[in-house]
């Protein structure tokens, strides 16, 4: 099974040169390209969650990136030492309401709910875990 591990620091920056890396990967592993668009939506969603919202200082952190793929599925796992937070215990926003009444955020992870097999966050001593899953058939 291969396997892509990445070490991403907390500036919004180093999201494009981490997404090139995991398109290549995965590329290499045969996925479809649902796979690369779900695994792109999946870091760029909770990376910048953590970018955002993660640490209380201006210091410069790691943000730990996995993505697999085997045999049809894709895992995906972000870790963090960042602040406590589940971003998964967020309401998912009321799409009934005109785009103007919205209110901002939210978005993104519901979107990750939505187009995943399964998401799940836990705390793990000092870090934040959230894993993301999703079976792609043979084609």
């Amino acid at each position: 099974m291969a396997e892509l591990t990445l070490q991403v620091t907390n500036d919004f920056a180093a999201l494009g040169p981490v997404s090139a890396q995991v398109r290549d990967f995965l590329c290499a592993c045969h996925a479809p390209d649902a796979a690369c668009f779900l695994t792109d939506l999946v870091i760029e969603e909770l990376v910048t969650n953590t970018i955002k919202y993660g640490y209380d200082d201006g210091d410069t952190h790691d943000i730990h990136v996995s993505v697999n793929f085997h045999k049809g599925c894709l895992r995906i796992e972000v870790r963090d030492r960042g602040n406590a937070f589940d971003p998964l215990a967020q309401e998912a926003p009321d799409l009934t309401l005109p785009t103007d009444e919205r209110p901002i955020g939210g978005l993104g992870i519901h979107l990750v709910r939505q187009m995943t097999d399964d998401v799940h966050y836990e705390r793990r001593g000092e870090e934040n875990v959230v894993v993301a899953t999703k079976g792609f058939p043979a084609e």
